[in-house]
């Protein structure tokens, strides 16, 4: 018999196969097996249990059944899902689906796709990390509780289709913030003397910048003052009254962890986030890089040793002790940071984006071992006394490159700063102190004071990390979904990030919720840690969570909740809602669908009711209403029957209502009430649910 080895991705399990031969059969799970249903009651994670009703996902319908057909033929499983959060909760979906007891399960992981790695790893299996999938699910919950509580009163407040996330807020108002400080931002004029210093002996011209004695935050406004010290500045006697040369050493960057390795991929590679991590996530799946989200920045022994062989192999110096850097406070370093998995590969990936990933993440980790980079600072003040009783006096400071170090391989990509002085583009001398030094001429420079720059993919991520919102591993599905729901957009080829007016009303419209600022959202990851370590009850959090959406949106405006119906003799409430055929396009729906039809939209207030569309007698009653319905035509030419009060359709059976014509989420909606009533505690079983492949709905959060 053989032994089976469960991974999350085709890719890896075909690049393992190989590695482990005949006596192992590996299979793929393709991701999450299961997944909270998105229709009908069991959708909800709500109090006092917070149940999560797992159910098969259509993709996975398929894959099940091939993964049982393995596992009763194997000898042994183990299952090798990522060493991350996230894998750790598929690793116990699987064991769910097989009937494994997670106790008894053998749990691999490795950070890197390696024959030895993964050897090493399948020699000492361990049980599935409860606490660790008691998390995942806490954050899963809390998501679903933000996101399906308050987008439906949000959606209603702004007249417009729009969602909560319990991250993605967050992360909104930071741009939104940035936009309206941008609008009012007012520019401050002001004024700068420069001195320009002839070099001696054929070397280059330096300056030095006037300093003119204002305080932080204030700006020398007086335009003339600077301009008639420019003018008189090469009649100035100018004496050196300090002056200094150093050496000053400049350490190379750590290797890249996720969040560093997204923010310079995407400022060097000019790449969206999202593709970045795909990139990373094929050279980890290739047995290319190590694993890919970590928010370690130091290197295991092994790998260490690795980037030291290979810098020995190159000829490039090598720094005496290998190098350690201390975490930011509330990383999970449960793997070391991202380096190659052999250092001596130059280029590896399968397209142009992964190659090119793949050499910032092997120069970087290379150049994390290599000795510091050397300037030779020198840096002087000149005095020219009194000017229209102003002190006249001047600083210059310049460096020089002499020893490269770590720079010769690898340079960080910066984010352009208008305005920002380089001291290596400035050469200035080495001078004693009593010196005299004679202007060549002087400049005015005449300045306005910049309003904060917009956020863009790379600064905003740091900003994220800055405060604490969300885990590195998330910053690209969060960036994904704001673009992918319209409310932050780019502007030609730019980097930046605009706030779209979708955006701003969402922002405005939760302000009120505790979970759109970004230090409750710290506090929630922290907690979400606690759980990890086992100190804390999923429950509670998820309790004090609900409790405080459910507050704000009981203070919500009526309007937010539904209006009352306008219709003659209804007492129904109802909501504007837009068309999912033609955006911008909106209509209102009451809670009374059977009394009469939708609303149309009068200038954001409900409007008449749209006109019956079908005359009676004009085909079958209706089963729901008992309305005449109206036979139509698919593009095709096939025939149906649609009631005029929106109750839906039927296939003509030769003149006479056939099969109902549903949509797909509201034949999955009904088929999971079906399932829930007839079963109880099991979980909703779909039509999208293959057949034989129905599992129990159980949570570890109340276990």
């Amino acid at each position: 018999m053989t032994k089976l080895l469960i991974v999350e991705s085709p890719t890896k399990a075909h690049h393992i196969q190989a590695m482990l031969g005949s006596g192992w059969s590996v299979k793929a799970t393709v991701g999450h097996i299961r997944d909270l249903p998105i229709k009908g009651d069991a959708a909800y994670v709500r109090p006092p249990d917070f149940k999560l009703n797992y159910e098969i996902t259509e993709r996975a319908g398929k894959t099940v059944p091939a993964l049982r057909a393995a596992a009763r033929d194997a000898e042994s499983v183990y299952i090798a899902t990522d060493p991350d959060r996230e894998g750790e909760a598929i690793a116990w979906h699987v064991c769910q689906v097989l009937g494994i007891k997670p106790g008894m399960a053998k749990r691999v992981t490795y950070q890197e796709v390696t024959e030895p790695a993964i050897r090493k790893a399948i020699a000492a299996p361990r049980t599935v990390n409860m606490p660790l999938v008691a998390a995942q699910e806490a954050r899963r919950a809390l998501d679903r509780i933000v996101g399906w509580e308050v987008s439906g009163p949000l959606s209603n407040a702004i007249g417009s289709r729009a969602s909560a996330g319990r991250v993605q807020t967050p992360a909104l108002s930071l741009v939104v913030a940035r936009e309206q400080a941008i609008r009012q931002f007012k520019p401050t004029p002001w004024f700068q003397v420069l001195a320009h210093v002839a070099g001696k002996d054929a070397a280059p011209d330096w300056r030095a910048v006037w300093v003119d004695g204002t305080q932080e935050g204030e700006y020398f406004q007086d335009k003339a003052h600077a301009k008639a010290l420019a003018d008189a500045l090469p009649s100035m006697a100018l004496k050196v009254t300090k002056a200094e040369t150093k050496p000053v050493r400049k350490p190379p960057a750590p290797p890249f962890t996720t969040s560093s390795m997204q923010m310079d991929g995407a400022r060097a590679l000019k790449t969206p986030v999202d593709a970045i991590m795909k990139a990373a996530q094929s050279l980890f799946e290739h047995g290319h890089i190590t694993y890919h989200r970590t928010d370690s920045p130091n290197l295991s022994e092994e790998g260490e040793g690795l980037l030291r062989a290979a810098l020995k192999k190159e000829n490039l110096p090598l720094v005496e002790t290998p190098r350690r850097w201390k975490s930011k406070g509330g990383a999970q370093e449960a793997h070391e940071a991202i380096r190659p998995t052999r250092p001596m590969v130059r280029q590896a990936g399968e397209n142009e984006l992964e190659q090119a990933l793949y050499d910032l993440i092997r120069k970087r980790a290379l150049a994390s071992q290599m000795p510091d980079a050397v300037y030779q600072q020198t840096s002087c003040t000149l005095d020219g006394g009194m000017f229209h009783g102003r002190p006249a006096v001047f600083r210059a400071v310049g460096s020089v490159l002499k020893d490269p170090g770590w720079m010769a391989l690898y340079r960080e990509t910066a984010e352009d700063e208008e305005g920002t002085e380089n001291p290596a583009a400035n050469p200035v001398p080495r001078l004693a102190v009593g010196d005299a030094v004679r202007a060549a001429r002087g400049e005015c420079l005449s300045k306005t004071t910049k309003a904060p720059p917009r956020y863009t993919e790379s600064t905003l991520i740091k900003a994220l990390e800055d405060h604490g919102v969300g885990r590195p591993s998330t910053y690209a599905s969060i960036l994904k979904n704001l673009f992918a729901r319209e409310y932050i957009r780019r502007k030609g080829k730019s980097p930046a990030l605009y706030a779209t007016e979708l955006g701003e009303k969402i922002v405005e419209s939760l302000s009120v919720f505790d979970f759109s600022n970004v230090d409750y959202t710290r506090e929630v990851e922290a907690d979400l840690d606690r759980i990890t370590e086992g100190q804390m009850r999923p429950r509670d959090l998820l309790a004090k969570s609900f409790a405080d959406i459910q507050r704000i949106l009981d203070t919500m405006p009526a309007q937010a909740q539904g209006r009352s119906c306008p219709v003659e003799g209804c007492d129904g409430t109802v909501r504007r809602l837009e068309s999912k055929r033609k955006p911008g396009v909106f209509f209102w729906m009451c809670s009374n669908r059977d009394a009469h039809p939708l609303l149309q939209d009068n200038d954001g207030n409900p409007g008449a009711p749209f006109a019956e569309r079908v005359e009676a007698g004009d085909g079958p009653a209706c089963p729901e209403c008992g309305a005449a319905t109206s036979r139509q035509e698919t593009g095709k030419g096939y025939g149906y029957f649609r009631c005029g009060k929106g109750h839906g359709s039927w296939w003509d059976d030769k003149g006479a209502l056939g099969k109902k014509w549903e949509d797909r989420a509201s034949a999955q909606g009904a088929a999971s009430r079906s399932a829930r009533k007839s079963t109880g505690t099991k979980a909703s079983s779909t039509k999208r649910t293959a057949k034989g492949t129905r599992a129990k709905a159980r949570s570890t959060i109340m276990d």
